[in-house]
């Protein structure tokens, strides 16, 4: 028990100083780009932080074990949306009105959508995640829309730019959210087997959070270090789609039955993406209030795992 604790709390500062490197390389890359914070956040850290569910979702499946696979990739979703975000707006009003934004939340909201899809089929092909990867393809075609936009409005003169050292970091510290995000989920699983915890509680609520703590780590410091408030929503934003639109679509190539049922998952997905394109709409920011009723939700899904199962 005591080696358990202690890779917990090594897991944890590995993530620390993977998030302060990645987090500052990637702002460093998106200024020599021309990417605003908001694009950095979607595209660079969203999906550097999805790194470790891209492993975790890709090692279950291929060992048959599809309630993992699925379930770390919806939970994770589910705390980088009403935990993560519902923890960073109780220190800061995050605006949801910026027009890039607002695209990259009606995409978030398809995203939902199409989770219902394709968990409600019998089985995952690469046919019944067709909708997840259509869903990534145009995510990915708005943010390239916005690259060559933005482009030509920021000046790119950076004289203390070093490339190789900016690389070096920003590969070290994805490395490290990899790294710290295994020993976490390793350490979460021995705890919860040594204490007979089931195998689906273990993905659905330690594996995710494990797997999402990146998020969480990389989203805090850059409240704590006061960086551009769109970095945050980016990158739970770009993190989500990266989950369940490419790694989620991207696992319909083992073909596995869909046993579990993900009901109050899916739904519970389309009521958080369907509040944060309304405050996009209406010009309101994601306060204090939202944030109480997103950890109000999170803390009633994980109420409903635990009584389940």
């Amino acid at each position: 028990m005591l080696l358990i604790v202690l890779m917990l709390i090594l897991s944890v500062v590995i993530l620390y100083f993977g998030a302060e490197f990645s987090l500052d390389a990637s702002e460093k890359i998106g200024a020599k780009l021309g990417l605003s914070p908001l694009i950095v956040g979607m595209l660079l850290i969203g999906f550097g932080t999805s790194l470790p569910e891209f492993f975790v979702g890709h090692i279950a499946a291929a060992q048959g074990k599809s309630g993992i696979a699925i379930g770390s990739l919806v939970g994770s979703n589910i705390a980088n949306l009403f935990l993560i975000l519902g923890l960073s707006g109780l220190f800061t009003n995050m605006q949801m009105n910026n027009k890039s934004l607002k695209h990259q939340l009606i995409v978030h909201l398809g995203l939902s959508l199409a989770l219902w899809f394709v968990l409600t089929r019998e089985t995952l092909t690469i046919f019944s995640a067709a909708p997840l990867l259509i869903i990534c393809g145009i995510y990915l075609y708005l943010l390239f829309l916005d690259f060559k936009y933005e482009k030509k409005l920021v000046n790119e003169n950076q004289d203390d730019f070093n490339p190789v050292l900016v690389l070096i970091k920003l590969c070290g510290g994805f490395g490290m959210l990899y790294i710290g995000g295994e020993l976490l989920v390793k350490g979460a699983s021995d705890l919860c087997t040594s204490l007979g915890i089931s195998e689906y509680i273990v993905s659905a609520i330690f594996i995710a959070f494990g797997t999402s703590f990146p998020e969480l780590v990389t989203s805090l410091m850059a409240i704590v270090k006061k960086k551009d408030k769109n970095l945050i929503v980016g990158n739970i934003i770009g993190s989500n789609l990266f989950n369940c639109a490419f790694i989620l679509g991207s696992l319909g190539i083992y073909n596995f039955n869909i046993s579990e049922d993900f009901t109050v998952e899916v739904y519970s997905l389309i009521f958080g993406a369907s509040i944060l394109l309304l405050l996009g709409y209406i010009g309101k920011p994601l306060n204090k209030l939202v944030s109480f009723i997103f950890l109000g939700t999170y803390g009633v899904v994980v109420a409903y795992w635990l009584k389940a199962f």
